[in-house]
């Protein structure tokens, strides 16, 4: 016998689900838990470690137990969950990668029919086909292991290559809606630019291949899915990759008006989180440490994007859509599960180096645009280093209209910033061109950089007047 349990980031998406599947249901040959959402009425979109154990230890007194889940930190918490469990428990579970809606009914129907956890898993895996086959799309194959990644182009391999006319060539959010637009495809694909070759399913691989405006890219696919995997490159070339070229220029010269600004010195820098090595190394705890830790994480930037949505546009709704997919990289966890085993570092230690040589990486490109997405990886290593350590920072409140001088600032402390508060910003290092510059000129907050130490011997509460300061219109 199968139970199942449904995990999701949305209580009510993981209660529609289950009400679905209980629908199919005919007897008691299968039991559904459902663990959706947060305890939390301001913020209830996440995933709890916690209620997915609990969800099934509910179920668990059968013979297997297979977990449906949607996406990005649905996953880690239900890995999270199986290392809490008693081992008797764990060993029952299996976490099905199958769509969670579709995925869910076709486990349903075949668990309570009384099929193997195999045939379960199976018929879960192909629930999208009858879809297919109605919208006259071709049969996909049974899921097969994921096939070998090409490091050379193959001489039969079929291929596309496009023009990119993005000015910022691919920065975070089009690399982001790349790696969307073809994940799923059953083929072999590598990305080519310039004699260099990728995996296209990482962000990070993306934006440090460097692809510039007016560049050549090339996709190279073979396998069963090959042409549509680069008939979807072609179409997305084509609306490029999801920008607006009109709004997607933040760093061309336009005539900026200069204003005086007046407001109460703040000096602002951000917590900082001890990074002592522990006397004793568990490597699983430290493990299982960080990947809660990067599921908080992910939950915070989807709270991020959707309170940038509601403040700004869709657009800096991207920034931070944009840092959950970079962040949703299963190449960053490993590197640092790597360290864990290897180096016997704790999870703060390993996460700080995997996320700071990746920074470091950004800040030794030669192209501005993307040079300034290091700030971007320091966001998101602070942010999840404050998991690690339950210390959580909120961003400034001030009471009085404030001028920030900072050294450098992150993209999620502006955003929560009270405009009516903030006279302006002050950078002794920063970018013109990050997306903390982006944020603030959204949000018409004056924002200077690269002023070095003019403003170092300030106190806090000095009352201060900046002339001609340019704001962008």
């Amino acid at each position: 016998m199968v139970n199942l349990v449904i995990v999701s980031h949305s209580a009510l998406l993981g209660q529609g689900v289950g009400e679905l599947a209980r629908q199919m249901l005919r007897g008691d040959g299968c039991r559904l838990a459902i663990a959706a959402g947060i305890d939390d009425p301001e913020n209830p979109i996440g995933t709890d470690p916690i209620k997915v154990m609990e969800a099934i230890e509910s179920v668990a007194d059968t013979d297997h137990v297979l977990v449906m889940m949607d996406m990005g930190s649905a996953l880690l918490s239900a890995e999270t969950a199986l290392d809490l469990l008693d081992p008797a428990i764990a060993q029952k579970v299996r976490l099905c990668a199958a769509p969670l809606v579709e995925g869910t009914l076709a486990a349903t129907v075949s668990a309570a029919a009384g099929a193997s956890i195999e045939k379960v898993m199976m018929d879960a895996q192909n629930s999208l086909q009858a879809k297919r086959v109605q919208l006259g799309l071709p049969p996909q194959d049974a899921p097969v292991p994921a096939p070998e990644i090409l490091s050379l182009p193959d001489p039969e391999a079929q291929s596309a290559t496009v023009i990119i006319h993005n000015p910022n060539g691919l920065h975070v959010r089009p690399a982001a809606c790349l790696v969307d637009a073809l994940a799923g495809f059953d083929a072999h694909l590598v990305l080519e630019k310039d004699g260099k070759y990728i995996k296209p399913d990482s962000i990070n691989q993306i934006a440090l291949l460097q692809v510039r405006c007016h560049d050549k890219l090339q996709l190279i696919a073979t396998g069963p899915q090959a042409t549509e995997a680069l008939a979807a490159f072609n179409t997305l070339a084509a609306e490029n990759f999801g920008e607006q070229l009109s709004e997607s220029i933040p760093h061309q010269q336009t005539v900026a008006e200069k204003i005086s600004i007046s407001g109460l010195v703040l000096r602002y820098s951000p917590v900082t989180f001890s990074l002592e090595k522990s006397v004793s190394i568990q490597v699983d705890e430290e493990a299982k440490r960080l990947k809660i830790a990067i599921g908080h994480t992910l939950d915070d930037l989807m709270h991020l994007a959707q309170l940038a949505a509601e403040k700004y546009s869709a657009d800096i709704a991207a920034i931070f859509s944009g840092h959950h997919v970079l962040l949703d990289d299963t190449e960053l966890l490993d590197s640092a599960c790597e360290l864990l085993r290897t180096g016997h570092y704790s999870a703060e230690e390993a996460w700080y180096k995997v996320m700071t040589e990746l920074s470091f990486q950004y800040q030794q490109l030669d192209d501005a645009y993307l040079q300034a997405r290091y700030i971007d990886i320091e966001d998101i290593l602070h942010r999840t280093l404050g998991h690690l350590k339950n210390a959580t920072e909120e961003a400034p409140v001030f009471q009085h209209s404030t001028l920030i001088i900072a050294d450098d600032i992150y993209p999620s402390v502006v955003l929560q910033l009270d405009v009516s508060t903030v006279a302006g910003i002050s950078l002794k290092g920063g970018s013109s061109l990050s997306h903390s510059a982006i944020i603030a000129r959204a949000a018409g907050i004056p924002y200077l950089c690269q002023q070095g130490d003019t403003l170092h011997s300030l106190c806090n509460g000095e009352l201060l007047t900046l002339d001609n300061v340019p704001v962008s219109p």
